[in-house]
């Protein structure tokens, strides 16, 4: 997705790990009826990446974090919202954090989290990758 000629975006980086997924059977076969948004904003980023499953695809957009109103759950229509730093999303995304890790800092509020069922399906996207 992303090329040499330009930085690359945190949702092309979210992009290039869960866009294969649209290539994966059990993804296609589980998430065939789903439509569902989670909006994944790194606060110290200049955007967000809001993966989109619909009907078995998968896609991330890149949503500009500049303000409030741009990441606004009306205006983007997301189901879930996870919220925290570069550096946490990185380590979430190569499997080094356990739930219970992860929730450890969600208590802690080192990650924002918005409807908690919208995690669990997350997760079990990485899931679906790892196998």
């Amino acid at each position: 997705m992303s090329n040499n000629d330009r930085p690359t975006t945190f949702a092309d980086a979210i992009a290039d790990i869960y866009e294969p997924l649209n290539n994966n059977a059990k993804f296609k076969e589980k998430y065939k009826d789903d439509t569902f948004k989670i909006l994944l904003n790194p606060k110290d980023g200049n955007f967000a990446a809001l993966i989109t499953v619909d009907k078995g695809k998968l896609s991330v957009e890149s949503i500009e974090n500049s303000s409030k109103k741009n990441l606004d759950q009306k205006v983007l229509g997301w189901d879930g919202l996870m919220q925290t730093t570069i550096e946490l999303f990185s380590a979430i995304g190569r499997g080094e954090l356990s739930s219970s890790d992860i929730a450890k800092k969600v208590m802690t509020r080192k990650i924002k989290v918005k409807n908690s069922d919208m995690l669990i399906k997350f997760s079990l996207l990485g899931k679906l990758l790892r196998e």
